[in-house]
């Protein structure tokens, strides 16, 4: 049985009992009908580790603001994902099908809310750059995206990115979908492995933090630099709470390669 592969990013993709939207062309033509089976629109781990932010921190002693501030969720209309100033205060890092749907069109009124709570900030929709146009018709790879915001967000610390991977490490996931999808909520989990490379040098990373709708484009945070993007899931049984395993695992992709030179380029470096 092929892996069912998952975006949990929008709204638009959170229809319980029908067809999964968009993300067909990432099976190969014999597994089509695979997208004809009732799915649900996330995928957990045997045991949900989140917390809502405010519970996180005081939980674990830290200062919300100084490590998870740079954190937000991006709305596009009704379509919400989540997305982090990284470099800059003024640059996010996202997933592409976060601001592009499954027909390949911009979503119109993107804004950026970050967790400090000043905002919304519009996106300068001049400044996007995608890896690919038609993100859920492309490889998994290709799923980034980087753009400015119309203004800084003031007194925020924007994440640095990591200049190398080790695996296995214990990464900390902030991100909407926490069981509703603008609600934000924050896991220690891991990175466990690399499970596949394009050729443009980004990396698929396998984890087991836990995802829902809303969380696609959220960073994998080690310290407060980014090591990656979540972009989605696969497994043959995602209707199932399981174990991380080989057939039931979520996924990011690295910042790097072209997603990391585009970074570079809209922070003016």
């Amino acid at each position: 049985m092929q892996l069912r592969v998952g975006v949990l990013g929008l709204l638009a993709f959170a229809v319980s009992g029908g067809a999964m939207l968009g993300a067909g062309s990432r099976f190969p033509a014999s597994d089509q009908a695979e997208l004809e089976r009732p799915f649900t629109p996330a995928i957990s781990m045997e045991k949900d580790r989140r917390a809502a932010p405010e519970e996180f921190a005081r939980r674990a002693g830290l200062s919300l603001q100084d490590e998870v501030g740079a954190t937000g969720l991006v709305r596009c209309g009704p379509a919400t994902g989540t997305g982090q100033l990284t470099v800059r205060n003024n640059v996010i890092t996202t997933a592409a099908h976060v601001l592009i749907d499954e027909r390949g069109q911009r979503r119109v009124g993107c804004m950026f809310e970050p967790m400090t709570g000043l905002g919304p900030i519009p996106i300068d929709y001049e400044s996007i750059q995608t890896g690919s146009a038609m993100p859920l018709s492309n490889r998994a790879t290709k799923d980034w995206a980087v753009a400015r915001l119309v203004a800084p967000v003031r007194g925020a610390n924007p994440y640095a990115v990591a200049s190398s991977l080790s695996l296995p490490s214990i990464i900390l996931m902030c991100a909407g979908g926490n069981k509703a999808f603008a609600a934000m909520g924050m896991e220690r989990c891991n990175a466990r492995k690399v499970i596949g490379k394009a050729a443009d040098g980004i990396r698929e990373i396998a984890i087991d933090c836990n995802a829902g709708p809303g969380s696609s484009g959220a960073a994998l945070l080690s310290g407060k630099k980014v090591l990656g993007i979540y972009v989605g899931y696969r497994s043959k049984h995602p209707e199932r709470a399981q174990a991380f395993s080989d057939t039931h695992y979520n996924f990011a992709i690295t910042v790097e390669g072209p997603f990391k030179r585009a970074l570079l380029a809209a922070s003016g470096q």
